[in-house]
């Protein structure tokens, strides 16, 4: 049984949100690429899962979609859509960006909850934690968590990582918060016996066709490994930090423009 585990961000209508620094954009999608990745995969035949029952270890051959930060447009168009073709998602929330421009509002969380959508936490802060203390981790983790669970009065189960980075500390704080599973976002296909707390997921971005996630669908991933292995290169020589600012200077972005969003 395998199961690939695409992750989305923000989905617009016309263009993305304005002001926002390209490292983020860049994994916007529009509405009508984002219809055609849903037909693509209903058209697969795979099944539509939620990470619940994923856990729970009895799935076919499956597609876990899974949306990151918060942002308005992903309940706002992506929601509807996913109702529309009778398909969930989880969507992972970083306190501190709700309410704030661009992203969603306790509303939006709540109507998420009623349409049967999941809910996991993406941080406090939305920190790269792999640079912070382990008193910081516990604090993201368990500051988010109990926001959630406060406002949905239901226990939050299921986390994902800003930045992706992973190291054995995050794992076990993730464990003493009382979480359940943990995504990445290296890609790769989770199967039973993969490691619940390094979970992978193939990264959606605004160029991604339809033929690609058909190819993901089909479990064929290999670009994006290949893809994934060249850029840790860098990564491992120069540090997350370092790396991280040479990656926002490459894209255009001025030095601490994508800090309200990626602070190393």
């Amino acid at each position: 049984m395998k199961s690939v585990w695409l992750m989305y961000h923000d989905v617009y209508r016309e263009e993305p949100l304005q002001g926002i620094p390209r490292s983020a954009s860049m994994y916007h999608v529009s509405e009508k690429i984002f219809k055609q990745h849903l037909s693509v995969i209903i058209a697969s035949g795979r099944k539509v899962i939620t990470i619940t029952e994923f856990l729970k270890g009895n799935f076919e051959d499956s597609v876990v979609l899974t949306f990151d930060d918060g942002w308005r447009g992903s309940f706002e168009i992506a929601m509807p859509l996913l109702q529309k073709f009778g398909l969930k998602a989880t969507f992972f929330i970083t306190k501190d960006f709700v309410g704030r421009k661009g992203f969603c509002d306790r509303e939006n969380i709540l109507r998420a909850v009623s349409a049967g959508m999941e809910i996991g936490l993406h941080g406090t802060t939305h920190r790269m934690l792999a640079s912070c203390s382990r008193e910081e981790i516990l604090w993201e983790f368990y500051t988010c968590k109990q926001f959630l669970e406060s406002l949905l009065g239901q226990k939050i189960d299921s986390a994902s990582l800003p930045g992706g980075d992973l190291n054995r500390i995050i794992i076990a704080c993730t464990k003493e918060a009382g979480l359940k599973s943990l995504c990445a976002s290296r890609p790769g296909i989770n199967k039973i016996g993969t490691s619940l707390f390094n979970l992978k997921r193939v990264a959606i971005r605004e160029s991604t066709s339809a033929s690609e996630v058909q190819r993901y669908c089909n479990y064929n991933i290999n670009k994006e490994l290949i893809r994934w292995a060249l850029f840790q290169v860098p990564y491992l020589l120069m540090g997350k930090k370092n790396y991280a600012y040479l990656r926002r200077w490459l894209l255009g972005e001025r030095r601490g423009e994508g800090d309200i969003l990626f602070k190393p």
